[in-house]
């Protein structure tokens, strides 16, 4: 038996030992908890310990069995994607975990059973999710590094499959080599300066960059591009209200394509006022940027606009993008518009849609401030990010700017250069900045979820160009169906009126479920408001709070009506 450096064992409320079968979700919360995305090999796993996705707790404790001489692998889950609150527990275990399952033998014939690496080891790793401040998060609520089996040395555990990966940051760096000529040795030993490790010490040799080469080199990447083309003109002939359009290169060659379903552009006449644009994934075998248009129906379903592949990611591109999505939708831009945070597309948001509002979404500004902040803050990046969701939900720009400072100063952000960009691009990303503008409700965690779990849906079908399309096709068609089934179960959902007032009673029989529930929210807060006639036209509007009264001044202008506020400390009705 080998023992790792630290073990950190579960246990019940009343003292006894909880096997890792039967427990179920365990609340530790220790004040000092780390928010970690680092894969830091100095780190120890500890119970609180929190991560802000389930790939980062992956990729810390992948770094920390790599250090001990162990792999690990993805053992059990609770919960399901898309069912009630998605998935809400993951076990990780060492690679050898479990039994092997031996294989029954036929009549009359020997089965040959494989030999299996695997001992029934306990060690393990659990997170359960949490949401704090409306975003998700996961916390360590289990942890042993007890092992039967002994473990690896450095130059042995390297060469286990589990970490022989090419990144996918990696993977795009050798495609690139591979287009300038270089050799695998070459492209290795350049790999090797950059990341700064000894000869051969990457995480994957040179069998594996072949691999990858070859199976880039089974795309016939001119030939599937044609094939994609064809199969465009073939949906545009089948239905002439299928839009694509692409562009050539001077070397002939696909440089762009974009199209659109005859379904889709509907979706958009009617739910168009506020899309989100995702350009975080690509197509590895081809090497092109995948761009997705996205919005919200009425009964808060996802729907898909569009779809785009970009040979390169620069403003040039995405202009091209922005430009053909709007000749798809016969010129109407959006209100709003959510991306990533992406100066290129900033740039060319701002030249192709001048009117549109655009955002960043906070979910990947957030994903950044572990590798951003953690290490930097310490044991105050908890208290940091607290101070930080606080100014992010601010409610007046000036509670904001003097906010900002205020945590510049605690903190000694003067010359941190992502605090200076944040800042920057305050108008993007903080609510006090964006609340007067019409989002759908993509601001909110639970929304972003479930467009992000449609993306990976895209991401699933990676294949040839031509199928490709049709896959789409596939998950779109699929997606309206099973949107169409919900919304009749959500009108067989009996209406609960909470309030009584006639204007909820007649919202009940107009609206849709999902809009009604929203409405329905304003009108339980309503009674915090009160309103006073100051001038003609003009009313002041008080929101009791125990701090005193928000007050709201609405004045009609040639626009409408204009709308200040600032808060009466200490005065209350």
């Amino acid at each position: 038996m080998s023992e790792g450096t630290s073990v950190v064992m579960e246990s019940s409320e009343n003292g006894t030992d909880l096997s890792q079968d039967d427990i179920g979700t365990i609340e530790e919360t220790p004040d000092n908890t780390i928010l970690s995305r680092q894969t830091s090999v100095n780190l120890v796993p500890f119970i609180g310990q929190r991560f802000v996705s389930q790939e980062a707790a992956y990729e810390f404790y992948c770094s920390f069995a790599k250090q001990c001489g162990f792999s690990i692998r993805r053992h059990r889950t609770r919960g399901k994607d898309g069912v009630g609150r998605g998935v809400t527990r993951r076990d990780f275990t060492c690679h050898r975990g479990g039994y092997p399952q031996l294989k029954p033998s036929e009549d009359g014939k020997m089965q040959r059973n494989r030999k299996s690496s695997r001992c029934g080891c306990q060690a393990y790793l659990r997170i359960v999710k949490r949401a704090d401040f409306d975003l998700p998060e996961w916390r360590v609520t289990g942890f042993s590094n007890i092992h039967n089996h002994e473990l690896l040395k450095p130059q042995q555990v390297r060469l286990l499959p589990a970490y022989c990966t090419i990144s996918p940051d990696d993977k795009s760096r050798i495609c690139m080599f591979a287009k300038a000529g270089m050799s695998v040795r070459q492209m290795l030993r350049l790999l090797e300066l950059e990341k700064g490790v000894k000869l051969g010490c990457l995480p994957f040799t040179e069998i594996d960059v072949r691999n990858l080469l070859q199976s880039f080199r089974n795309v016939d990447r001119d030939s599937d591009a044609i094939d994609l083309i064809a199969m465009c003109k073939k949906l545009k002939d089948e239905n002439p209200n299928f839009k694509y359009d692409f562009k050539i290169d001077c070397h002939n060659r696909l440089e762009h394509i974009a199209w659109s379903y005859a379904s889709s552009v509907q979706l958009y006449e009617v739910f168009g006022d506020a899309v989100v644009f995702d350009t975080t994934h690509r197509l590895d075998a081809y090497d092109m940027l995948l761009g997705i248009w996205l919005g919200v129906d009425n009964h808060g379903m996802t729907c898909f606009f569009g779809c785009v592949l970009l040979q390169d990611e620069n403003m040039h591109s995405f202009s091209w993008a922005l430009k053909t999505f709007l000749g798809f939708m016969k010129g109407k831009a959006p209100q709003t518009i959510l991306t990533d945070h992406n100066m290129w597309l900033k740039d060319a948001i701002a030249i192709e849609m001048p009117e549109t509002k655009h955002a960043f979404c906070i979910w990947h500004i957030i994903a950044k401030f572990s590798d951003w902040f953690s290490i930097l803050l310490g044991s105050h990046y908890d208290d940091w990010k607290d101070e930080f969701h606080r100014l992010y939900n601010m409610e007046f720009v000036e509670d904001f700017e003097g906010g900002w400072r205020e945590m510049v100063n605690k903190y000694g952000f003067h010359a941190n250069k992502h605090i200076i960009s944040l800042y920057a691009l305050r108008s993007f990303w903080a609510l006090s900045f964006l609340r007067r503008y019409f989002f759908a409700g993509m601001m909110g965690t639970c929304q972003l979820e479930s467009i992000n779990a449609f993306i990976q849906r895209f991401m699933s079908a990676q294949s040839q160009l031509d199928h490709f399309v049709e896959q789409v096709a596939d998950i779109v068609d699929f997606n309206d169906r099973v949107g169409a089934k919900q919304k009749m179960q959500r009108k067989l959902q009996k209406v609960s009126l909470k309030t009584g007032s006639p204007i909820e009673s007649h919202a009940a029989t107009l609206l849709t479920p999902y809009a009604f529930s929203k409405l329905q929210e304003e009108l339980v807060l309503a009674p915090q408001y009160a309103s006073l006639l100051v001038d003609e036209g003009c009313f002041q509007i008080g929101i009791y709070l125990p701090v005193g009264v928000v007050s709201i001044h609405l004045a009609p202008t040639p626009s409408g009506l204009q709308l200040q506020g600032s808060i009466l400390r200490g005065f209350s009705y």
